[in-house]
């Protein structure tokens, strides 16, 4: 909502900060009970000033009366430039004579600092109460007095509350609503008239509906009339419609990753600033050697004495280019008195501008470099190269290739230069390209100045308060720039989404691609069963659980951690107790994954009893092997004393001897086993005892 008031009380509030010591001021405590017809001078408190506290237990009233030195009604207006009030310490205002009139305000603390209290006729009166023992400075307000015309208002209003909309909105409602600060007057009965003036379409009524073409700034007028008091407001009120952004240079810091690798999406949405005058030429100029570039922009909307006086005044200059090789390029800008800046001359090159169309003279791709009073990076050629790649407008793919990134620049020569130049005039830009063989093309280029030079209506910008990137789910990853990975079994490509509000709260989006690729999947298995037996060695290899993917795998054999020279195939003898890992190679994406194994042993030494007790009592009933589980397929051959077999079995482990149908006494045992592929025999004596 909009409150206007009339175009006269522009000058009423500049005198409030005209304080003279020669005004006089009406302590409340001096003029207890009495009533003063007065236009001008200081309403305070007890202490007569801003620095001395009022007393506890005061309780003062004071009417104040407009003196009207013509024939029209006076009311009056006080602005508390000061309020500081202690707890429980009011001061009470009621609209007329006395504290029977309506009670329209009541301050404590700092309640009414900067506030402003009208009349609604021509009195008000005050009282003050101060609690018995908290006290504070008090309060020191200008007094004025005012026409009924110079409180005539109206309040404009849209739905939305507000008069900056999103480009897409299409017709905008206006309420208006007319009335007097500090209360409407007796006769005042509502016969107002609203005339709405949209750039010469008239429209009349306290509601209407424009329709709009945004984005920009539209200026109207609103001429509103108390047809019965004769109070004639005229204002003029400026909707805006938001800048749609581009998002040039959003890109995620590689097209291709692998799952599970970290990469980045950094956003950028420029915004060009509204302007209803010409700042850009729009334009597509071929660059090359022999074919240079000189171009004017003329300006008639500033004051005839604006010019150049800080260095902050000149904004930017920016130009759309693309070129294949920028030190080949010199660029010059001449401000309307003559003076000229050189913003680059001839460097070393090696990358390019934009996206070129490389060894043609097809137009590319162009991106804005700009040269500024605060730039983004240093002179052209002292910056860096980045890479990236495109594919051109030719349908040729370019990878890696350097470039220097668009943004702001600092220019060869100080833009200092330009400091007494007058803005209103011709500005011309030049280009040269001094090297025979690479060329571009210029798209345009635009001129701005400190916003501050340029009238509200003509110029405006928006401004960028949230950035944040989603997933192809819709679910936010994070903030503007954002790091991420994709883990994927396959090869896919997913889309992120960066979206932005601005200051109108309005969002847009842009949408980016990166293609994923899979990870080699496998495992490493071992010949023997982990843990291994102590002092044994066993065979590691990989495996694929996608069959035939191995025929494509690269292999890296590490022992806790560092790379084993030579160890490149799919198999390893493991012969130490550690952890054996595998970088695996993908090489057809490049992808690679690591896989690890830890070898650990156990003793497995065969320890063989010497007597057992089938008794039945549940206690060494049995003739077990001690570790005999590691030796599967081991043959156990039992004799008696006289040589005589009395028990075999070719797989021993479980299927213990329990002496049955033997009597107590010696016997002789042969166990044969294999270990490392190797067959083995131990043989002993062991005892019967029941």
């Amino acid at each position: 909502m909009t409150k206007l008031l009339p175009l006269l009380c522009a000058a009423t509030l500049l005198n409030i900060s005209l304080l003279t010591q020669a005004q006089i001021t009406f302590p409340i405590n001096i003029h207890h009970g009495d009533t003063i017809e007065t236009c001008a001078g200081f309403f305070v408190d007890s202490g007569g000033d801003t620095l001395t506290p009022y007393n506890p237990n005061e309780n003062y009233s004071v009417t104040f009366t407009a003196a009207s030195d013509n024939d029209e009604d006076a009311y009056l207006r006080f602005t508390f430039l000061f309020f500081d009030l202690g707890t429980g310490d009011f001061l009470d205002i009621y609209d007329g004579p006395d504290n029977q009139s309506p009670l329209i305000a009541s301050g404590t603390g700092n309640d009414l600092l900067g506030e402003e209290i009208w009349s609604s006729g021509s009195s008000l009166h005050f009282r003050f109460t101060s609690s018995p023992s908290d006290t504070a400075l008090g309060w020191w307000a200008n007094i004025d007095c005012f026409t009924l015309c110079d409180a005539f208002y109206v309040d404009v209003n849209t739905p939305s509350g507000s008069f900056d909309f999103c480009p897409d909105v299409q017709s905008v409602t206006f309420t208006a609503d007319a009335g007097y600060l500090g209360g409407n007057p007796d006769n005042f009965t509502g016969n107002v008239n609203y005339i709405w003036n949209f750039d010469g379409h008239i429209q009349e009524g306290a509601t209407v509906t424009h329709n709009y073409d945004g984005p920009g700034a539209y200026p109207f007028r609103l001429t509103v009339t108390d047809l019965t008091n004769n109070c004639t407001l005229d204002t003029i009120i400026t909707v805006r419609f938001g800048i749609i952004p581009t998002f040039e240079n959003t890109a995620p810091s590689a097209d291709t990753v692998c799952s599970g690798e970290v990469f980045t999406l950094a956003g950028s949405a420029n915004i060009t600033p509204w302007t209803g005058f010409p700042t850009v030429v729009d334009t597509l100029a071929f660059i090359g050697y022999e074919h240079p570039f000189t171009s004017t922009l003329t300006f008639e909307v500033f004051p005839d004495d604006a010019q150049i006086v800080f260095l902050d005044d000149f904004d930017r200059v920016c130009i759309n280019i693309e070129h294949t090789d920028f030190g080949q390029l010199e660029f010059e800008l001449e401000c309307p008195n003559g003076t000229r800046v050189q913003l680059k001359e001839q460097s070393l090159g090696g990358a390019h501008l934009g996206e070129p169309v490389i060894f043609s003279n097809i137009p590319g791709v162009g991106y804005n470099y700009c040269f500024s009073t605060s730039p983004q990076y240093p002179l052209m050629s002292e910056t860096s190269f980045q890479f990236h790649e495109y594919t051109d407008q030719a349908g040729d793919y370019h990878f890696n290739q350097p470039y220097l990134p668009a943004g702001t620049y600092t220019p060869l020569e100080s833009l200092e230069a330009f400091i007494g130049c007058p803005l209103n005039g011709t500005w011309t830009l030049r280009a040269e390209d001094v090297v025979q063989g690479d060329a571009g093309h210029i798209s345009g280029w635009s001129l701005f100045f400190n916003d501050d030079f340029y009238p509200d209506s003509l110029i405006f910008s928006t401004e960028i308060v949230d950035q944040r990137w989603f997933d192809q789910n819709g679910n936010e990853i994070g903030t503007n720039p954002v790091s991420t990975s994709i883990d994927t079994s396959e090869k896919d490509d997913f889309f992120f989404t960066y979206r932005v509000t601005d200051n109108f709260g309005c969002q847009w989006d842009t949408t980016v691609m990166v293609t994923a690729l899979p990870l080699p999947v496998g495992e490493i298995v071992s010949e023997l069963e982990i843990p291994i037996c102590e002092g044994d060695s066993t065979v590691l290899r990989v495996v694929a659980d996608l069959v035939g993917a191995e025929d494509a795998w690269k292999f890296q054999w590490m022992l806790e951690g560092e790379e084993l020279e030579g160890r490149i195939f799919d198999t390893i003898m493991a012969t130490q107790i550690a952890t054996y890992m595998v970088r695996v190679t993908d090489t057809i994406t490049g992808c690679f994954d690591f896989f690890d194994i830890s070898i650990t042993d156990q003793d497995c030494t065969i320890r063989v009893p010497n007597v057992f007790t089938p008794n039945n009592d549940g206690i060494n009933d049995l003739f077990e092997v001690e570790n005999l589980e590691h030796y599967p397929g081991s043959v156990m051959v039992i004799y008696n004393r006289h040589g005589k077999k009395v028990f075999e079995h070719n797989d021993y482990y479980g299927n213990w001897w329990d002496g049955a149908n033997q009597p107590d006494g010696t016997y002789y045992y042969v166990l044969t086993y294999t270990r490392q592929g190797e067959r083995r025999q131990t043989q002993g004596v062991i005892t019967i005892i029941r």
